[in-house]
């Protein structure tokens, strides 16, 4: 940054001793108070090839001193913003690895973000891992309290409402509103589902749009619980084809999920079991109900 001033300032001192046959002392003076613009004293240009000079010169060193600053501004601002990212991913990974007994939720799509939503409604300790930024911004949205509300309130009764103050904000402002755990990473790589803490870790979702990735993971999860000493770790697995659930079991899946078959038996449901589609939606879509299926163990 220092560079194009060092030699605006030597081409200055140099023209104006040729133009003005001054020394280089006095050169050097009339080029630095030409660059701070405060204005000549004792010593001006004479000639008019030394004023010709001093005009362009000036607009020059106007145009480079406004163009370092900006740029020092923005240097110093992505600097800022650097730092302050560093300090909130490390803040994040160590609160990933004070996790136990917790889900990994591998895939921020519409099954994936869904899965988590109700993880968190149950206050289950969850981190998500998806790479695709789009995708998780879209995740943490569907998180977001006041945005779900916004939403719901919008496909149930139509009503206009402003979600897009949400939207507007980052993932990491999303992240810290809702208090969730993240890697934007990719869960079909073994360090990433290690970085999530796979050896303490209750169960895993595979829920990627691609089987061939779920597959992927299942594959990996199930060998590293063996190698890391988490022999019970569930894992469950999201198929997007019938065809592809009985290689999910094959890699390694307590439970595979068609979103298809479980779609259309809610559709059917509704068409012909009005009540008890009511019941099931009202489990589904109201955020405020408390209703959910669940296991309770009861002693001999």
């Amino acid at each position: 940054m220092l560079l194009p001033f060092l030699l605006l300032i030597t081409i200055g001192t140099v023209v104006y001793s040729l133009l003005e046959e001054w020394t280089l002392f006095e050169s050097l003076y009339a080029t630095i108070i030409t660059i701070t613009t405060v204005g000549y004293g004792d010593l001006s240009p004479q000639t008019q090839s030394g004023r010709i000079f001093a005009i362009f010169f000036t607009l020059v060193a106007i145009g480079l001193a406004g163009y370092t600053i900006s740029s020092a501004a923005a240097i110093l601002f992505e600097s800022h913003q650097r730092n302050r990212a560093k300090k909130i991913y490390e803040k994040r990974m160590n609160e990933i690895s004070q996790l136990s007994n917790h889900i990994i939720v591998c895939g921020g799509g519409i099954v994936g973000n869904r899965a988590a939503g109700e993880f968190k409604r149950r206050q289950f300790p969850f981190v998500i891992i998806e790479p695709d930024e789009a995708k998780l911004k879209k995740a943490l949205l569907w998180m977001h309290e006041s945005y779900v509300d916004k939403r719901l309130r919008h496909y149930q009764s139509l009503d206009e409402v402003d979600w897009t103050i949400e939207e507007r904000l980052s993932i990491d402002e999303l992240a810290t509103d809702t208090g969730i755990l993240y890697l934007q990473e990719d869960p079909t790589e073994e360090q990433q589902l290690r970085a999530a803490g796979i050896h303490r870790a209750y169960g895993v979702v595979a829920a990627m749009e691609d089987d061939r990735d779920n597959t992927t993971i299942l594959l990996s999860a199930r060998d590293m619980a063996q190698r890391l000493n988490n022999p019970k770790l569930r894992l469950v697995a999201s198929a997007r084809t019938e065809t592809n659930m009985h290689t999910l079991y094959l890699a390694g899946a307590d439970r595979v999920v068609s979103p298809y078959i479980m779609g259309g038996f809610t559709v059917a449901t509704n068409m012909l079991d009005h009540d008890a589609a009511e019941f099931w939606d009202s489990m589904l879509f109201q955020q405020k109900q408390n209703m959910r299926f669940g296991d309770m163990h009861v002693r001999d």
